[in-house]
């Protein structure tokens, strides 16, 4: 008998040991499959660290503020190529236009980089004496420029302002012709916002035609992208063909169309969804939430400066 309850107890401590053992090979596994997950994730990070060093340079411009020489750009303390008799009565001074001008970015080759800011500039430059400048005062302006601005900068500036100079003046005529059309509404709301749909896209080739059209998108990207969200707005307001339940997730798609456009920061279009992609390896992982959210403000570094981050944070991109 004591020796059968030997046995018996052999086999109970056996069984024991067995499937302890089982629960820690399990328990192993699982923890080094946790600690891959962790491990990839923190690779595909590194790498990813590694290109936005190339794209921290990038973000990091000059301006025309910093380039432009007052010794050489004050038209009444130095005389330019031109005639300056009447210069008092030019409805702008080196002053002026630097003010207006000194926040366009420069790239480090010189390039100006064509974005909201550079379009804002374009528009305190011109908007308030286009149509006080004729073809000399014109010249005199963009030899201002020239002179101010050594180099390419110079030259891509001051085309600028040419350019957006008869765009503006074009403009000014285009809303002429129209502006019947913008006081005679449809009774159909949906009508009266694709009437104004056709118009914009009018404007947008008048655009196209003065200032080319990559320049033209890219300079308005965010006036564009602004302008689009108010007529899909409008128009989901307007359709009683939808539940609730739609016409909430179109809101939601519309919105989501909008942030991927119209924030105005450098190549946000290429760059918020690379984060975004980044961002999804890493909430996808098997890795706990801690982890993610530690991995995830560390993407935001890498992929937006500091000055950047402030910008957006009404965007709430750390959350997991």
């Amino acid at each position: 008998m004591l020796y059968s309850n030997n046995k018996i107890l052999i086999i109970a401590v056996s069984l024991c040991l067995l499937i302890a053992l089982l629960l820690f090979l399990m328990s192993e596994q699982s923890g080094q499959a946790e600690r891959d997950a962790v491990t990839s994730v923190q690779e595909w990070v590194k790498e990813q660290s590694k290109e936005q060093a190339n794209q921290d340079d990038v973000t990091r411009f000059d301006t025309v503020a910093t380039n432009w020489h007052w010794q050489r750009g004050d038209v009444q303390a130095e005389p330019l190529s031109l005639s300056y008799q009447n210069v008092a009565k030019l409805p702008f001074s080196a002053q002026s236009v630097f003010d207006a001008l000194h926040a366009v970015k420069l790239d480090a080759d010189a390039n100006v980089v064509l974005d909201h800011d550079a379009l804002v500039s374009l528009d305190e430059t011109l908007e308030r004496i286009h149509n006080k400048l004729d073809e000399d005062s014109l010249r005199m302006l963009l030899d201002l420029i020239h002179q101010s601005l050594p180099g390419q900068a110079g030259i891509q500036v001051a085309e600028l302002v040419e350019n957006y100079y008869y765009y503006l003046e074009a403009k000014e005529e285009f809303s002429q012709i129209n502006e019947g059309l913008s006081i005679e509404r449809d009774a159909d709301p949906v009508v009266s916002i694709e009437n104004d749909q056709v118009l914009y896209a009018e404007l947008q080739a008048l655009r196209d035609v003065h200032l080319g059209s990559d320049v033209s998108a890219e300079l308005f990207r965010v006036s564009d992208a602004n302008a689009q969200y108010m007529f899909a707005s409008m128009k989901l307001d307007v359709n009683p063909n939808l539940t609730a339940q739609e016409h909430e997730q179109q809101r939601k798609d519309i919105q989501a169309q909008h942030i991927a456009q119209s924030v105005n920061i450098f190549d946000w279009p290429a760059r918020y969804p690379a984060f975004l992609s980044a961002k999804q390896a890493i909430t996808s992982a098997s890795i706990d939430d801690q982890e993610k959210r530690r991995q995830v403000a560390a993407l935001l570094s890498q992929h937006f400066t500091p000055e950047e981050l402030t910008r957006i944070d009404y965007l709430n991109l750390s959350d997991i």
